[in-house]
């Protein structure tokens, strides 16, 4: 089972506070930057690490929830981000945890 789908999980059932590896705070923080509490580009990652965060782990969630993570591992299916390491660039350019992505093809895979 993905990260991602641990943490909604855990949402549904009331409990995002137990979410593995901080995701929970990560996710409220995402939440917070989709709402514009955080600002944009520089400012963002300024706000965001003088905060405490990891700039990168939070604007992972931001793009996954902007864009749905589900969507994107349909898209890799339809091979619109290609194969292997090529695969693993395209996404990380594109702002997505490709380690994440693939376990959610796997799992529609399966």
């Amino acid at each position: 089972m993905s990260e991602l789908n641990k943490g909604m999980e855990a949402v549904s059932d009331g409990e995002l506070g137990n979410v593995v590896g901080g995701m929970s705070r990560n996710l409220a923080a995402a939440y917070d930057v989709m709402n514009g509490m955080y600002g944009d580009g520089d400012d963002r990652r300024r706000r965001l690490e003088a905060a405490g965060y990891n700039y990168w782990d939070v604007q992972h969630l931001v793009n996954g929830l902007a864009y749905g993570y589900d969507r994107v591992a349909k898209d890799v299916i339809a091979g619109k981000y290609g194969v292997g390491q090529v695969r693993v660039n395209a996404l990380s350019a594109a702002g997505y945890n490709a380690a994440l992505v693939q376990d959610i093809v796997n799992g529609m895979m399966w």
